[in-house]
């Protein structure tokens, strides 16, 4: 395949990721706390965020975020189960940090590398890998089988790309290191990154952070045509690349008409994996073929190719939560001040009415008038907002958070209570479980397929 063509494939691919990693920018936000960053359209038809239209409003947007523990006590329940089954170390720990990203946002996607192991010997361990990163092309089938284009972003320093991929050639590194000193290089970064800050929500495919280079990874099946060849006078089998398609008729034609054991031959594909690495300028860094990709992904549940994570289930209720609390702070906080009732003909004559208004929302402000004798001055009037029933609705929207979670009480530990029998609780535990038992499954179904290419690498 021609490299700019594979370039534009990569690029084509990125962009039609486009919406996977949106959806999952938006439940990473709910699951971390910025519940109110939805991008909404006010009265006035202007775009601006759900907290800020809030704000403008008057109110205090509130959030109590029940996602977090939601997916903190599902990470648990795995945790446990692994540990249960022997598993340790850093790979349990790798495949834990996956399984969040498969309840946030319905993808798992990890890739086997070979490095040293502590018996400074060669051995395969997985990695973890971004969806933000990571792109694929049209695929249709649960474990990627069909897919025939896979790739992911890579930021490093110039010394690291030059290390991987020179393979001990000073030109190739000086090529390298002229690549990455252009002009063009050097105004295509990205502000520095923050440590503690996501740094992968605002990625595009050409653009580094600051101070490293951007290196795409595309992994491309190729299927060259190769002859597969029977040599009965030898009792040999070999394959012979096209180039000698010509000679080997002219051998097959020759042993016919003299009647010696017969030259088969058999046109086929050979189905093979190329690796490219690109500069985000076009030109080609480093290739090489290979059996297969080092990706394993699973996408949740990919019903007609659609992806619907655990978080996502919960979402509507956690903002139902979110507005009702807001509204009870409104209320609470309305009626705690009451409304203050200024006669227009006793205005303060060194204050302005923003200033009064200002003065008067302070604790410990105060506000000048001038007295109209015979007139009562400003009055500030009080009402109790009475029982509006917020906090039953609450607790309805907690109830549903555990039933479309499958999350319960029992699950939580929170009915481990001592008028109960160890079997009864732990009945309770397993029945919890049965409603999770689909996503543990299905992301066990991956360890699987992952522990399978670990099993099959020749490092």
């Amino acid at each position: 395949m021609n490299t700019n063509i594979s370039m534009q494939k990569a690029f084509l691919a990125w962009q039609q990721c486009g919406a996977m990693r949106n959806r999952r920018l938006r439940m990473k936000r709910y699951t971390f706390g910025d519940q109110w960053g939805d991008i909404v359209t006010d009265s006035f038809g202007a775009i601006t965020t759900e907290r800020q239209q809030r704000m403008k409003k008057g109110e205090n947007p509130v959030t109590n975020n029940i996602i977090r523990q939601l997916v903190k006590t599902v990470v648990g329940c795995y945790r446990t189960s692994r540990k249960e089954s022997g598993a340790k170390g850093a790979t349990l720990e790798t495949d834990a940090r996956t399984f969040e990203e498969y309840l946030i946002s319905g993808c798992a996607i990890q890739r086997v590398i070979a490095g040293n192991s502590g018996e400074q010997r060669m051995a395969a361990y997985p990695l973890p890998v971004s969806p933000a990163r990571f792109f694929l092309g049209t695929h249709s089938g649960y474990t990627g089988d069909d897919v025939e284009l896979v790739g992911e972003l890579h930021d490093m320093s110039l010394k690291q790309v030059m290390m991987r991929h020179s393979h001990g050639d000073r030109n190739r590194a000086l090529r390298i290191r002229e690549i990455y000193s252009s002009e063009f290089m050097r105004n295509t970064s990205r502000p520095l990154r923050v440590t503690g800050e996501s740094h992968n929500d605002m990625l595009d495919f050409y653009h580094a952070d600051a101070g490293l280079c951007r290196l795409i990874e595309v992994w491309t099946l190729d299927t060259p045509e190769r002859l597969r060849c029977h040599d009965e006078a030898t009792g040999q089998f070999y394959f012979a690349p096209m180039s000698r398609h010509t000679s080997l008729l002219r051998e097959q034609s020759r042993r016919r008409k003299k009647g010696t054991a017969p030259l088969h031959i058999r046109w086929e594909l050979n189905p093979q994996w190329r690796c490219r690495f690109f500069a985000p300028t076009g030109e080609l860094i480093d290739e090489y073929t290979a059996p297969g990709h080092p990706y394993i992904f699973r996408f949740y549940p990919l019903i007609d190719g659609e992806i619907h994570s655990f978080v996502e289930d919960v979402i509507e209720q956690q903002r139902n939560i979110n507005r009702l609390l807001t509204l009870n702070d409104r209320i609470l906080s309305t009626a705690a001040k009451g409304v203050l009732l200024f006669p227009d003909n006793q205005e303060s004559r060194s204050m302005t009415i923003g200033e009064v208004a200002k003065n008067w929302a302070q604790p410990d402000g105060f506000v000048m008038y001038h007295g109209v004798p015979g007139l009562p001055g400003p009055q500030q009037l009080h009402s109790s907002p009475g029982n509006l029933g917020v906090s039953a609705m609450v607790d309805q929207q907690l109830k549903l958070i555990s039933e479309v979670s499958g999350v319960t009480n029992a699950l939580r530990g929170f009915n481990a209570t001592g008028d109960g029998s160890a079997q009864l609780y732990r009945q309770r535990h397993d029945s919890a479980l049965i409603a999770l038992s689909d996503i543990f499954d299905s992301f066990d179904s991956f360890i699987a397929l992952r522990d399978a290419k670990l099993s099959s690498f020749d490092p």
